[in-house]
């Protein structure tokens, strides 16, 4: 059931750490970036983003940027990363075991375990599954893989796991409510779901986003979300925590749109209530 969750992945999932961590001049004023349209399907606005919807040289910078997170030895938290990091210590603490098995969905090369496992006590073991397209999969296994960390471009449907993660990725998928529910149905004791977009819309808005060509020349499909069209694809869990990441946004019709994350619990054996104690 799950295999195919890996299809809907688009290649800028990753534009996320390029963003963050480049460096760059402003745009040409002629350059047309931000979000633009309300489209009415997925294939009509892959159509407006023609030959720029991919760009190799996003891989290339997200495969820099995460080499040198790995080789960092600073003990800074990224604002961006503190909610989900306090979520995510919650969960280990919450799962009781030395070992834990995480899920990473649309986790590019590896840049979420790297700022965990600088932070995670040494007695603690990580089994980290990113899950992402062939060709990030690939550099992932070559570059960053470990008896740690490891990636697939294809999740075995009778997966299991401690946490699931799924980080600033469903707003660049097809289907994305469908993901979700499909993310949710694993067999897990946590799911984290930082940076997504929403709004008080009644109903989920499809852009494309124009990136400046100061990063990389790409346009890609881009969804803001509906407030409660979100909660109602995560309802078939209990919420634990959710978050307003007040230092990330992005203008939508000159207004800026805030992003939120969410700390979720299956509801059979929901024990949690902001802290330990299943």
């Amino acid at each position: 059931m799950l295999k195919s969750i890996v299809r809907e992945l688009c290649p800028p999932v990753f534009l996320r750490v390029a963003r963050a961590f480049r460096k760059t001049a402003p745009a040409a004023p002629s350059a047309r970036v931000g979000f633009f349209g309300d489209y009415g399907s997925f294939e009509e606005a892959l159509e407006d983003c023609g030959a720029d919807y991919q760009s190799d040289g996003i891989l290339d910078i997200t495969r820099r940027n995460t080499e040198k997170i790995r080789a960092s030895d600073q003990s800074d938290i990224p604002p961006v990363l503190a909610p989900f990091l306090s979520s995510f210590f919650l969960a280990i603490s919450d799962v009781g075991r030395d070992t834990v098995s995480v899920i990473d969905y649309g986790g590019a090369l590896g840049a979420h375990y790297f700022h965990v496992r600088r932070l995670l006590p040494e007695k603690y073991k990580l089994r980290w599954l990113v899950v992402d397209l062939p060709r990030t999969a690939r550099i992932g296994r070559e570059a960053f893989g470990s008896e740690e960390l490891s990636f697939a471009d294809e999740l075995d449907p009778n997966v299991e796991a401690d946490i699931v993660l799924a980080s600033c990725v469903f707003q660049v998928l097809p289907s994305p409510h469908d993901t979700i529910k499909r993310l949710l149905s694993i067999d897990a004791s946590h799911f984290i779901f930082p940076l997504i977009p929403l709004t008080e819309m009644e109903d989920d808005r499809l852009t494309v986003e124009y990136v400046s060509p100061t990063v990389a020349r790409m346009s890609i499909p881009h969804w803001f979300f509906s407030r409660r069209g979100i909660e109602k694809s995560l309802s078939s869990c209990k919420q634990i925590s959710r978050w307003r990441h007040a230092e990330y946004t992005n203008p939508l019709d000159g207004k800026p749109c805030e992003y939120f994350g969410y700390h979720l619990v299956p509801l059979h054996g929901a024990a949690m209530d902001g802290s330990s104690g299943r």
